[in-house]
């Protein structure tokens, strides 16, 4: 999805909220579609927040996603030598989730809430005790100091298995 697509839809007729692929190793939207969206008071939707589970930091090389017919079979960020590129970025969050009596994930999904006023991430899962997780990220706090710092240590990682704008 690109501006010029949403542009285009919101002349047809006024856009309440927009979806795309958004998350801590997923950030092209930042460059324009977010900014667009605030802008033209349009909520952005976060589709896979949480980078199909890799930023909860329960997934290792060793998650098997081979059991039934499961869609991060495909997700290139969670192939084993990606997992395993990726492991500074889920240190960062566990890190953080340290100093916020907080999980990974929940640092993910409060790092999104804190930047931008427009984007509300609904991640998906049909665990209970995810689901729950999730919504508790909401009770999460970062001080602009702590968002800063890691917002600059975000930056300094690299992303392995980048999916971009498309998606899959």
């Amino acid at each position: 999805m690109d501006v010029d697509i949403i542009d285009r839809a919101q002349k047809v007729t006024p856009l309440t909220a927009i979806q795309n692929i958004y998350s801590m190793v997923e950030r092209d939207s930042e460059d324009k579609i977010i900014p667009y969206c605030m802008e033209n008071n349009i909520g952005f939707v976060p589709f896979s927040p949480i980078a199909s589970g890799l930023l909860s930091g329960k997934i290792t090389t060793e998650t098997k996603f081979e059991h039934y017919d499961d869609v991060r079979n495909w997700v290139p960020q969670l192939s084993k030598k990606n997992i395993a590129g990726n492991q500074p970025i889920v240190e960062l969050l566990k890190e953080y989730a340290g100093m916020k009596n907080a999980t990974p994930a929940q640092i993910s999904l409060a790092w999104m809430l804190h930047k931008y006023p427009n984007v509300v991430p609904i991640p998906g899962s049909k665990n209970k005790e995810r689901i729950i997780e999730n919504l508790d990220s909401s009770l999460v706090k970062l001080t602009e100091e702590e968002f800063i710092s890691l917002e600059n240590s975000l930056n300094e990682c690299k992303v392995y298995g980048h999916r971009g704008l498309g998606g899959f």
